[in-house]
């Protein structure tokens, strides 16, 4: 489920940095390319000081290398910050089985899951700026847009396999509970913020798979007919 890869041009950008296509990458000494030491020292500046206190500078000096090759790679923060949140999304462990399998609507609870656990804390910080830059960057905005209707046409489908499975008990409307599924992703990034004890906590992991369960008809809820 990737993010667009549509330019987020910097203002300040040089001339450069706008022509379209990337160079090869390099491979480093610790066997990382340019593009992913860029990657990881953007990440962790972006969660650890925020997007708007984090300069192109820094993530450069952060990475060991210059800021033209960062423009070699990247158009900009925007760019930066929407291929850090691609990038983490990717890594997660179950990406890798949502990806080869796009009708199992019972990986969704595990997926979203993952969100609220205690390794996940990044992605978390990460989502919670993308967010906020979306608010006032237009083009930013756009493609946050059009990622999470990717990933909620993903979930729709699924409901729609489900339900023709067998297996999804309700009859309520795919396009819907995919819409809210993402919202209520969204709101689990601020975990960090509103609960942070929770994180990794097993009784919250367990109900957070089971409202999931319930949102998307996998399972009916207590005290309702099936």
């Amino acid at each position: 489920m990737p993010l667009s890869r549509d330019a987020v041009v910097s203002p300040g950008a040089p001339p450069r940095a706008r022509r379209r296509g990337r160079p090869p990458l390099r491979e480093s000494l610790d066997g990382k390319s340019t593009r992913d030491r860029l990657l990881d020292a953007a990440a962790e500046l972006f969660a650890r000081k925020g997007y708007d206190a984090t300069s192109v500078d820094a993530i450069a000096e952060r990475a060991g290398l210059t800021v033209g090759a960062l423009y070699r790679h990247f158009s900009g923060k925007g760019e930066l910050l929407l291929d850090v949140m691609r990038h983490a999304l990717t890594a997660l462990p179950i990406a890798h089985h949502m990806r080869g399998d796009r009708g199992r609507a019972e990986l969704l609870p595990e997926m979203v899951a993952l969100y609220i656990a205690p390794s996940a804390r990044q992605l978390r910080q990460i989502t919670v700026e993308l967010h906020r830059v979306a608010s006032r960057d237009r083009r930013v905005g756009r493609m946050l847009r059009e990622f999470s209707e990717r990933m909620a046409r993903d979930t729709r489908t699924r409901i729609e396999t489900g339900r023709a499975q067998g297996m999804i008990v309700a009859d309520h409307d795919a396009d819907l509970a995919a819409r809210l599924l993402m919202v209520l992703i969204a709101g689990l990034t601020h975990l960090d913020t509103l609960y942070p004890q929770l994180a990794g906590d097993a009784a919250w992991r367990d109900l957070v798979q089971k409202t999931v369960r319930w949102l998307l008809g996998i399972e009916t809820p207590p005290g309702r007919r099936s």
